[in-house]
């Protein structure tokens, strides 16, 4: 993939925004990080190009790059001061290119993070937007809250939605208020406030890296029809869910049967890593519990009986436990690769 150069907005030419005299007091209202839609409205010479960006015309100096009136763009705002820096995307792999996928798999835990804002002295805080602050303690409040059989299902999708991982796609769509009000806006925020020399800017890029690693296993595993849902729960020291959405297959002389296939891993402290795997059919759910040793595996079955009796909405057919299991971040490196491997055991 060849390297493109960042446009350099050269001069504002409106805004359905614009106040009196067609200044703007906030041009263009973006923030590093953030990707965005453009639609080449035409040339204005010598590499010059007029950009319809939301409600902002911009124009722009594209030295390295020919662009074609009506072309559609998909841009990376790669810095805003002292003047407005923009690059293409060339697809969406492209964004969370040169990402470090070391946070791959690891949970995403706030706490350090809101411990250090609330310390004195820090005038730096005063500057944090009080939105991003709402976001940070929502999002605590929602992990410290009970799981219960009932509610527990409703809670992660909150905590999903909450994250952000949708944030790019929102504000592409012009849904800004929804992708501003997101854990990954408030901590590209504080990125931006304190930087990587301060412990509060080094603890919001970890888990802000962890958000970004999980879009970008998204952007992979989406190609085969997976879906990848993080599991931010305290009592997770890493945990994620797979599911396959091929879930109708067609078996010889039968009609389609639907077949739902979904595994959690996770690792836990003290039990270690745990690899749970479910293959749910018309006829009743098959488990196979995985642990990292046998003798672990062991103990885990020890629970079969309260298991089978808090399954009350359909039949155990199947029960199984084994003690092969890895560790999360390693099982989701191996589903990244493209090497043509399954990307879930459905032998249940």
């Amino acid at each position: 993939m060849e390297p493109i150069a960042p446009l350099s907005p050269s001069a504002i030419l409106g805004s359905s925004t614009s106040g009196a005299g067609g200044q703007q007091q906030n041009p263009h209202h973006m923030q590093e990080g953030q990707t965005v839609q453009a639609f080449v409205l035409n040339g204005a010479g010598e590499n010059k190009f007029v950009l319809d960006i939301g409600p902002n015309r911009l124009m722009v100096q594209a030295d390295s790059v020919t662009l074609t009136p009506g072309q559609s763009l998909q841009l990376e705002v790669t810095a805003t001061s002292p003047q407005l820096e923009l690059k293409i995307i060339s697809s969406p792999l492209q964004q969370f290119l040169g990402h470090s996928l070391s946070f791959v798999g690891q949970n995403i835990d706030l706490t350090n993070l809101l411990q250090l804002l609330q310390q004195p002295p820090n005038p730096a805080i005063e500057t944090l937007s009080s939105s991003s602050l709402q976001v940070l303690e929502n999002f605590i409040a929602l992990q410290q809250r009970p799981l219960d059989s009932t509610e527990g299902g409703n809670l992660l999708r909150q905590m999903i939605d909450s994250l952000g991982l949708q944030m790019e796609a929102k504000l592409q769509t012009g849904l800004k208020s929804e992708g501003a009000g997101t854990l990954k806006s408030a901590l590209l925020e504080i990125a931006h406030l304190f930087g990587e020399s301060e412990k509060i800017g080094e603890a919001s890029k970890s888990a802000l890296s962890t958000i970004e690693s999980f879009q970008l296993s998204q952007l992979r595993l989406g190609q085969e029809n997976t879906i990848i849902l993080p599991l931010p729960f305290p009592f997770l020291d890493q945990g994620y869910l797979l599911i396959d959405q091929k879930q109708e297959q067609e078996t010889e002389g039968q009609e389609k049967s639907k077949q739902l296939h979904f595994s959690l891993h996770l690792a836990l402290t003290g039990l270690g890593n745990l690899q749970i795997e479910f293959l749910q059919t018309e006829e009743g759910l098959w488990m196979r519990f995985n642990c990292d040793s046998q003798e672990k595996a062991d103990f885990v079955s020890q629970f079969s009986d309260d298991l089978k009796q808090q399954l009350t909405e359909m039949p155990l057919q199947g029960l199984s436990f084994s003690g092969t299991a890895n560790a999360p971040n390693t099982d989701l490196v191996r589903l990244l690769m493209p090497a043509g491997q399954s990307l879930l055991n459905t032998k249940v």
